[in-house]
């Protein structure tokens, strides 16, 4: 395994086990364990997290360890800003030419996600990324959606959290709304739509806080660039 590859893997696989709350902020994180955990070496695996440094999701502190940084809240809301407004070009592109197939697969994946509203949390955010990525797909642009994702590091873990939350159960109603407005309402309206479903983070992340205040920060995590 080359070492650029090796690094790419255990930087993925360490991202994921952070977004989905298998590392929790805070927990410590030893190169020699997750090294030997992936088979790989201990160089790729300093390497990958030091770009989990620089992409604010873990701390390296060179007296007391690497810890899984807390959730940014600051950059948390910049990313969800940066989502709603690409979401929102992309949306009003597809806005009144959706075909009846196209919106009988919206509405299908909206029902899916409905019988699985109270099970499998994974495949409750694998539903919710396809209708929000089908948008870009009609477009012919799902590449920046997957770049999108790629990039988001805070407001993907609070995602993690809605699933356990009463907000959750609001999914099917905001996503039912925003293709309405896709196939029937105008800019304001398709804006307003998508406006109110991601904004609900904010109730999402006051709950979270009140269970587990010590995962949250307010300000960003300035990296250092050796480990």
């Amino acid at each position: 395994m080359a070492s650029r590859s090796a690094r790419e893997i255990a930087y993925e696989t360490i991202r994921s086990r952070i977004i989905t709350m298998d590392l929790k902020p805070g927990d410590e994180l030893n190169d020699r364990e997750l090294a030997q955990e992936l088979g790989i070496s201990r160089t790729p695996m300093r390497e990958a997290l030091i770009m989990l440094n620089i992409a604010h999701m873990v701390v390296i502190k060179p007296q007391s360890g690497t810890h899984v940084a807390p959730i940014d809240l600051k950059l948390m809301e910049m990313e969800q800003f940066a989502r709603f407004t690409l979401e929102k070009e992309i949306l009003n592109r597809l806005r009144g030419h959706v075909t009846p197939q196209q919106e009988a697969e919206y509405r299908r994946n909206i029902e899916d996600y409905r019988v699985l509203e109270a099970d499998r949390e994974m495949r409750l955010l694998e539903l919710d990324n396809a209708f929000h990525r089908r948008a870009f797909e009609l477009c012919g642009m799902e590449e920046h959606f997957d770049h999108m994702l790629s990039t988001f590091q805070h407001i993907e873990r609070l995602r993690k959290f809605s699933l356990q939350t009463e907000e959750n159960k609001s999914v099917c109603a905001a996503h039912t709304r925003i293709l309405e407005a896709v196939l029937r309402g105008s800019e304001e309206d398709l804006s307003r739509a998508l406006s109110d479903h991601l904004n609900r983070y904010k109730l999402s992340v006051e709950q979270a806080r009140q269970r587990h205040p010590e995962y949250f920060t307010e300000g960003t995590v300035h990296p250092v660039d050796h480990i």
